[in-house]
């Protein structure tokens, strides 16, 4: 519900206040350059539950759907069931096709996916918490992590 989501956008942004009150600067700077990949992520992980979703309901994309494999055989020359069988293998290669087009955009979206997660992960399981210049960054690590978890 739209309470719960404005509670969750606070809990995310109380969390960020906290992080950038106590961050030492090369934690900062780590942040700002997460910052564009975490909606580049977000994004893709949308894209990724939404093909799930219409592979589940059988629903290809337009760019998939609108291919048909069809062209028009003259019935007066060929007997009904040779006719009715090639109009049958026109329709199977068009759903074999839009079947391979699927798994592969799938599979496409998957390993973008798969690389993202895994880049963001690798960013963030090097985050500074050594203290450097005076700074007591283990407590802007702590306040990071948090934030990040709240995303």
């Amino acid at each position: 519900t739209r309470v719960q989501l404005a509670k969750a956008q606070m809990a995310e942004f109380k969390a960020l206040e906290d992080f950038e009150q106590i961050a030492t600067p090369s934690q900062w700077n780590i942040h700002v350059l997460l910052k564009p990949k975490m909606k580049v992520w977000s994004t893709k992980n949308k894209n990724h539950r939404t093909v799930l979703k219409r592979i589940e309901y059988d629903l290809p994309p337009k760019f998939i759907s609108n291919i048909e494999f069809k062209f028009k055989i003259d019935e007066s020359i060929l007997s009904p069931d040779e006719s009715q069988a090639l109009y049958n293998q026109m329709s199977k290669m068009t759903k074999d096709f839009r079947t391979q087009a699927m798994a592969l955009y799938m599979q496409s979206l998957g390993r973008e996916h798969e690389l993202l997660t895994n880049e963001i992960k690798r960013i963030i399981d090097g985050f500074p918490n050594e203290n450097d210049d005076g700074f007591d960054a283990e407590a802007g690590c702590a306040a990071f992590k948090q934030y990040h978890e709240l995303r």
